[in-house]
């Protein structure tokens, strides 16, 4: 009998497993579950693009100090023959020695130029990921001024709004063209 029973129920499970779709299950447009899903990713997708969007803490800058030369002393040791005048030995700076010439032509070099381009449709959807299946998280007008983040070439740059600091994604086409 209990072989029986065990039987049942796991025809019972495989037949729920394939009449709910087996392994091809997705599910379907405005479900709970396809909710769920959508607002994790948005979750996910906003903790991404506010760790994109806050700055870095910049690396401390060196502290660039001659180094200093440590004064020459003279010992002088006395014994029953002779009197011996030495000089210790030089002891080695802590710090490094740094160029100043070549420090300043560091610190002075330009910085890359920024990829900034402006809208060039009259009312264009800002989306969360490259492609139209993504929602748009805003709209943009003509002449807003953006910043290219990255262009990868497939047709959707992601790219920051320079005067709101919202990133997203935008067809290439919808943008002047690079400086």
């Amino acid at each position: 009998m209990w072989r029986f029973i065990v039987i049942t129920f796991g025809f019972l499970g495989f037949s729920f497993y394939e009449l709910s779709g087996g392994s091809d299950y997705a599910p379907a447009d405005g479900s709970r579950q396809a909710l769920a899903l959508e607002r994790n990713a948005t979750k996910a997708q906003r903790a991404y693009a506010e760790a994109q969007s806050k700055p870095q803490a910049p690396a401390p800058t060196p502290v660039i100090t001659a180094a200093a030369q440590p004064p020459e002393a003279t010992l002088v040791l006395a014994s029953a023959s002779a009197v011996i005048a030495q000089k210790p030995a030089q002891a080695k700076a802590e710090t490094p020695v740094v160029d100043l010439a070549k420090a300043t032509a560091l610190t002075t070099e330009a910085e890359p130029k920024k990829d900034i381009r402006e809208v060039t449709g009259s009312r264009v959807n800002l989306r969360r990921g490259p492609g139209t299946d993504y929602s748009a998280v805003g709209k943009l007008r003509q002449g807003d001024q953006v910043l290219v983040l990255r262009d990868s070439g497939d047709g959707w740059i992601k790219l920051r709004v320079v005067e709101t600091g919202r990133i997203g994604y935008m067809a290439d086409f919808l943008l002047t063209a690079s400086n």
